[in-house]
């Protein structure tokens, strides 16, 4: 896989809460986490990854989230009740709309959960409504061969998420 396709895959994953404003967000634990998604489509199994992180980490992939949604989205609804955070966008990108409605549960700092709906118009390839549903958890800290901001892959590809963000400013 591409490091272009992997990007779009990371800036999907960070998208999702970066619609909430910094404050918004509570903090993760820094460690080894693994993010499994599942994409709602019978034939595609879910998505699984592993991304070490630290408090500069998660800091760097929220700013640079919510500069891409800021250059796309015209409406960024968002509201807290305790633990979870209630996000629904209208964005563009090129010709195509997407409106998405999620909602992020931090059950603490060690596991998170979020059940994202959309509607592209007009429809990608996949179509036009989409579900996604993410868990993601704290496994412990970082392996010695990884760094804050390497991630892998389901296929075991491992790449350092902050300098692809440097690479793409």
């Amino acid at each position: 896989m591409t490091t272009r396709i992997w990007f779009g895959m990371l800036t999907g994953l960070t998208l999702l809460p970066v619609a909430a404003c910094a404050q918004d967000m509570p903090p993760r634990k820094a460690g080894l986490w693994v993010t499994t998604m599942d994409m709602g489509r019978p034939n595609q199994p879910p998505i699984e990854t592993k991304m070490c992180i630290d408090a500069t980490t998660d800091a760097a992939m929220l700013k640079s989230g919510m500069a891409v949604a800021a250059g796309h989205c015209s409406r960024r609804d968002i509201t807290r009740d305790g633990n979870k955070i209630t996000i629904d966008t209208e964005c563009a990108f090129g010709d195509r709309k997407l409106t998405s409605h999620g909602v992020m549960t931090f059950i603490d700092d060690t596991a998170t959960h979020a059940e994202f709906t959309s509607h592209s118009v007009p429809p990608s390839r996949a179509g036009g409504d989409h579900t996604m549903v993410q868990d993601a958890k704290w496994i412990g800290p970082c392996p010695s061969d990884m760094v804050p901001g390497d991630m892998i892959g389901p296929n075991g590809m491992k790449m350092n998420v902050k300098t692809i963000m440097e690479q793409g400013k």
